[in-house]
């Protein structure tokens, strides 16, 4: 892993040398896809500082519009909030949204988290979370979004999550994300591509327990930059849209983890694994 990570980012350093204006069309860009708003940010963010230093192009794709009728229940108050008195919006909510200001109010979130980081384009799908229905069809539905970018940026690096292991700690063993679960099996029904795994849900393992094929170590500076895209995610401005949903859905059991942790945790595929053995 490390000879393969150390040529591709230094590929990135070696644009760096190229003339500005050119010195990003050198290198293929990196590709990070994150199934839903707040994915990258906990799993991801300190991996898209570091391309970037290396001078690596990075684009950042949105999988999935990110529907979740649990914040909506929360927002318009049928559920308890789950922050309590830690609430920046006081804990009683009876806003009367729709699935689509929740949707509109997820990626805002993840618009501004980019922002932080820095990423050069952002794509958003704007397609249902469908793995729940028709996980084959959304298993399609990734791994042809990974052959469009492949054809639009040819050697491109693809970053998708770990979904195999993204289980819940203390949950049952068989219940993963299933559509983190999706991603990670559209990647490794292709071949040929350059694919790395970022484990989401580690962050709800102690620390001890928080393995992977290479643990990202986090400069300062990347940790800084990680911590303010997590930071988008429990903004709080009801006037502008901004509601914390991401802090909401997953805050004190990944995101403040997450934010504690100068580690990401990277797996190779299945295929790139057993060669090394």
């Amino acid at each position: 892993m490390e000879i393969s990570r150390r040529t591709a980012l230094g590929l990135g350093a070696a644009a760096a040398l190229v003339p500005t204006g050119t010195a990003r069309a050198v290198a293929p860009p990196a590709i990070f896809y994150s199934p839903h708003q707040d994915d990258e940010s906990l799993a991801m963010a300190g991996s898209i500082r570091e391309h970037e230093e290396a001078g690596r192009r990075v684009i950042l794709v949105l999988l999935t519009r990110g529907e979740n009728g649990g914040l909506l229940d929360i927002m318009n108050g049928i559920a308890d909030c789950p922050l309590g008195q830690d609430c920046p919006g006081g804990g009683s909510h009876r806003f009367g949204l729709t699935q689509e200001d929740i949707v509109r109010a997820r990626t805002a979130e993840f618009r501004a988290a980019a922002r932080r980081l820095g990423v050069d384009e952002v794509v958003v799908r704007d397609r249902p979370d469908s793995a729940w229905g028709d996980y084959a069809g959304f298993v399609r539905e990734v791994r042809n979004t990974i052959l469009e970018f492949e054809r639009k940026h040819p050697g491109a690096s693809h970053k998708l999550v770990n979904g195999y292991r993204d289980v819940i700690h203390g949950s049952p063993p068989d219940q993963p994300n299933l559509t983190h679960k999706a991603c990670r099996e559209a990647a490794e029904g292709l071949a040929g591509l350059d694919f790395r795994f970022y484990w989401v849900y580690g962050y709800t393992y102690p620390r001890e327990q928080r393995t992977a094929d290479y643990v990202l170590p986090l400069s300062a500076k990347q940790l800084a930059r990680k911590r303010q895209a997590l930071a988008e995610y429990g903004r709080w401005d009801p006037e502008r849209g901004r509601y914390a949903l991401g802090y909401h859905s997953v805050g004190k059991l990944m995101i403040d983890p997450a934010a504690a942790d100068p580690h990401e945790y990277i797996d190779l595929p299945r295929s790139a694994r057993q060669a090394q053995q």
